[in-house]
Order: structure tokens, then sequence, then C-alpha cells
């Protein structure tokens, strides 16, 4: 196993982690591992995937939910590579990502699937078909499209062509979890690393989904009548008008087939209209193939809840699986291995959320073991609360002094996280900072913020602001202190509701409704705390502003975190508890 480390020595846990990896593996069982940021679990993953994979003659595949959570089991495959380990690896991503066309990715992804299947169908393709390419060395994503494209050959078809005999290939979730992915590896041969495996839930239910908005059947309408496809446009203008008048909310599947009267008269002008704009030259896609995959999902028997929201092109209606756990642990038990990884991972309510086939060899680092006691402070303010039914101005008001009271106290930056925009909007207006401030919005970029050496960023939980990013500069982190403002549990729909009751024969009520509402709290508090604590030597403290954090079906999940918290009651209480951590040294 160490022949495959690309490092020289092991941080703390990591020759642990590796080793319980392995041993899962040749064992016959799953693995299941969460340890805090900065341990090293890529390096220490592939380390013991690539010895079980010399062991038993199999496959690497390394699945991530970003095309930017790539880069670094890659960094790591190129540092075993200068190590003088022969390790043949590739990657995979999006097709969009990959065209030779410019001018092509920025079109919407199902426009681009139909343009790239008309230009390679006539042959007007320049890049299609590949050619034989093969670099000399592996190179990063960008680097590989830039050079593919320069030697006049798709690099989506070469990725994929490199991917069929790579020791190691690094790819989206979709590679794996989708239906409408290429059949192009035998999971039965691979070893699956799974990434961030808190957000497959989610991640999943996402890729599985089909959805149709009131503006594409308008679209779609207006194709049909240009083409001479009456039936079509008649049966399209009924559901024009149904869609106007229906309310957001659930459907069934039977209601939502009905709307649309004749699916099959449908779903035979879609393939009609791509042909008849491909003969004429134009762009041959058309809202009606959108509407006929939507309905063809629905008429093949899967197990799909819809659900009608509003949207920006009008109302929505959206197919999303009942049957997540299903299609993940599906997925999982036919690989011949299979890892799951994460930093912020409930173990105890995942394998409730995704029931597994076999208890799985779980292998989990606490954040108190991995950062010294000395090295964080925790402080619960109790007098507060984000729970609903006490929200208020004056509660506002409150939770805005105390993170007043916790910026002023914290000698770096300071990360306060909302449960919503509702929430941070309300607490907002009563602050003012001399100090830069950033507030998360739709367009908000961590490049677009100039970090000095004290700031203030207000995130909500579950963000691009609160997940994934790094507030640091030159491996140093900028933030000392993370505030949680109240339990981020996720606002009731009826997705998650229709969850709950799926799970709940198989676990209880009480049970089921921790798999799904106080699983996606967790994570996200776990997700916001990693944002601080990036290595072992790492130091700052935590602050959560609600009296639920206290409460035993919180406690017990974040007790790594809470375990010697000091129980504050007020700004002035806070303040003391950080200034005096901050004016002592580890």
């Amino acid at each position: 196993m160490e022949r495959f480390f690309p490092y020289d020595s092991f941080r703390p846990f990591q020759r642990e982690l590796a080793a319980a990896i392995l041993d899962g593996f040749r064992s016959g069982r799953m693995v299941l591992a969460n340890a805090p940021t900065g341990l090293g679990k890529t390096a220490a993953a592939l380390a013991a995937a690539l010895a079980y994979a010399e062991e038993v003659e199999a496959k690497v595949l390394y699945l991530v939910r970003t095309k930017n959570e790539m880069l670094q089991p890659l960094r790591e495959l190129a540092r075993l590579r200068a190590r003088g380990v022969e390790v043949r690896y590739a990657f995979l991503r999006n097709k969009q990502d990959m065209c030779c066309y410019g001018e092509l990715r920025g079109l919407p992804y199902a426009e681009f699937l139909a343009e790239c299947r008309y230009l390679r169908g006539l042959g007007k393709c320049r890049y299609y078909p590949p050619k034989p390419f093969e670099p000399e060395a592996p190179m990063a994503p960008r680097s590989f499209v830039r050079a593919a494209c320069g030697a006049g050959t798709c690099a989506y078809e070469s990725a994929k062509a490199l991917a069929l005999w790579a020791d190691v290939v690094v790819a989206t979730y979709f590679y794996a979890f989708s239906p409408r992915a290429e059949q192009w590896m035998d999971l039965g041969r691979s070893i699956l690393i799974v990434d961030e495996a808190h957000s497959l839930p989610d991640a999943v239910a996402s890729i599985n989904s089909v959805s149709v908005t009131e503006a594409e059947v308008r679209r779609a309408r207006a194709d049909a009548e240009r083409y001479g496809m009456r039936e079509a446009a008649a049966y399209l203008h009924k559901a024009q008008r149904a869609l106007r008048e229906l309310r957001a909310g659930p459907l069934s599947v039977g209601d939502a087939l009905s709307l649309f009267d004749e699916p099959g008269q449908i779903e035979r002008a879609a393939v009609e209209v791509v042909r008849l704009k491909a003969d004429e030259g134009s762009t041959p896609y058309s809202p009606l193939v959108a509407i006929s995959e939507f309905l063809k999902t629905l008429r093949e028997g899967g197990r799909y809840m819809v659900l009608a929201e509003q949207s920006e092109e009008g109302l929505r209606l959206k197919a999303v699986p009942y049957d997540v756990s299903r299609i993940v642990s599906g997925v999982l038990s036919s690989a011949k291995a299979a890892a799951l990884m994460s930093g912020s991972l409930p173990v105890e309510l995942f394998l409730k959320a995704v029931p597994l086939q076999r208890p799985p060899r779980v292998f989990d680092v606490p954040l108190d073991k991995y950062i010294g006691r000395g090295n964080f402070l925790a402080v619960v303010d109790r007098s507060v609360t984000s729970k609903y039914s006490a929200r208020g101005e004056e509660m506002y008001k409150a939770m805005a002094r105390r993170i007043a009271a916790a910026v002023s106290a914290s000698p770096r930056g300071t990360l306060a996280v909302f449960p919503s925009y509702d929430v941070l909007k309300a607490v907002r207006k009563y602050l003012t900072f001399n100090i830069p401030l950033y507030v998360e919005a739709r367009d908000t970029d961590l490049e677009d913020m100039e970090l000095g050496s004290k700031f203030a960023v207000f995130a909500v939980a579950g963000g691009k602001l609160a997940e994934g990013v790094e507030y640091a500069r030159e491996g140093s982190n900028l933030l000392s202190t993370v505030v949680i403002a109240g339990v981020p549990y996720p606002e009731r729909d009826y997705y998650l509701d229709k969850k709950v009751e799926e799970l709940s024969p198989g676990l209880g009520p009480e049970a089921a409704w921790g798999a799904v509402y106080l699983y996606s709290a967790v994570v996200k508090v776990r997700q916001a705390v990693g944002r601080l604590f990036r290595s072992p030597g790492d130091r700052g403290a935590l602050v959560f502003l609600d009296h639920r954090f206290l409460e035993p079906d919180v406690y017990v999940q974040l007790k790594d975190l809470l375990r010697g918290a000091k129980v504050v009651e007020g700004e002035d209480g806070l303040r003391r508890e950080l200034e005096e951590f901050f004016a002592t040294s580890s």
C-alpha cells in the first residue's frame, strides 16, 4: 500500500484510514470513512484502492460531485507519477465542458446535445470522428481539452478512449448514478471511491430528475404548429391552458400524464420535428424533446413523485425519484468494492437515509481528536434560536448583537452561517461594521472578495460561501471564528415529507424524520465548520446561536464539536469567552 502513497510520511490518522479501506475491500465490505478536512483522505483512499486493484486486477473509479472537485485526486495521481509509480489515469467530465466549439458551450445543455448529435450525424463536426490522441503525460482537464482540440480531435471522445485503459478514472457522479450515462465501464470490475458522500442523496435525486416548464410547452407548441404537427399542437395547447390553472404542489404521475392527453403523439412529433430541423440546416433542438423525455420517464413506470413549482419560466413540473437510496445502494453493491468518504458525514443518519445491503466498515475520526482541544473553543448561546415559531424582530436583534460580539472579539475573519436567506436579511439590517462585510447573493464569488486581516462573511447554510471554499492565503487560514446562527433545518416541503414517509415503515416516524431533516441540518453545520479547520494546526472558535444545539437529538450528532462547550446567555458572556480564548496561545 505504501508504494501507492504519494508522500514521504503520513499525517495523523492517514495511515489508519488507508489500512481500514484496504482491510474493508479485502473482507468484501463497503467502507464508510468520515474524517476532517486536511487529514488527507484522497491520498489515503487512492493508495488503498490502487493496492487492492493490483491484487484483484480491477480499475479504480474515483467519483466526485462537481468538476472542480476532481482536481484534488488528479493532483495526487500526478504526485504519484512524479515519484516514479506508473499509474495510468484519465478523467471524464461534462461533454459540453469538453467541446472544441467554444460557441456551443453557452447553449442550454439539451440544445447542446442536439447540436452535437446533428453535427456528428451529418459529418459536419471537424473534430469527429476522433483521431488518435494520446498525450505524452497526463494533463489537467483544461490543458487536455486545449491539446486535444489543437490536435483536431474531440476532447470528450479522446478522454473516453483513454479511460478505457486507465488504471484510475476520475469522473463526476453522473457517470455511475445516472441511467442516461453511457455504459462505458464495467462496474463489476471497478473499485469505487465516492468523495463528498454526504451529498449523495441530494445529488443522485438531482441527476435522475426530469422537468418541463410552461414556457417549454409554449415553445414546443409553436414548433409543432410550424412543422404541421396539428394533433400534437392541439394536445400541447390544452396542456398549456392546464398548466396556467395549476397550483403549486404535488401531483400523481397519472395526473401529470393526463395533462398531455396523448404522450405518444407528442413523442412522435419530437422525433419528426428534430429530423425536419436537421434537414433544413437549423439547430435541431426543439422543446418537444424535453417534453418527450419527461413523459417517457413517467411512462416507463419508475417510482417518481411529481412536483409543480413556480419558476422564472412559469410553472415547472419536476419528476423526482422516490427510490434514491435504492439507486445508490444498487450502484454500490454492483461494484467490486466501494469506499464512501466525507469530512461532514453523520454516519448513523446516513445509514438510515441510504440503507445498504450489508453493514459497512466504518472509519470515523471526530474533530476533537483531530484538532487539539486547546486549539478550538465551542460556545453555545441558549438564549436565542432560529426556530420558526420564535422568529421576530426582537429575536433578530438579539442574534445581531451576538454576531456583533463575535466579530468584535475575533482577531481575524468571521463566517456567520444562517439557515436561510430570509433569516440572513432579517438579522443583517440590525448590523453595521467598520470592517469589510461580504453578504452572500446568488452571484457572489469568493474570488471577487478582497479578504484582509479582519472581515466578516454572511453566508447561507448549504450555499457556496459555506461549503467547498477555502478562506485562506498562502496556506494560512484567514478565519478565526465560525458562527452558526440557528439550526439549519430545511423548510418543510412535500418532497422531503415524502422521503420521511418512504423511510418510516422501516425506521419509525421519528428516526425517518431524523434521516431526512436532521441529516440535512447536521451536514450543513459540519460543512460550515470545515471552513475554519483545514489542518490540525488551525485554531479558532465555534459559536452556536440556538438552544436546540443542546437538545439530545442534535447534540449527539455534533458531540465532537459540542463536547465541553461553554454555555452562555447573552452577548456579554459570549464576548468574554471569545476574548479569553483568543488572548491565550495554544
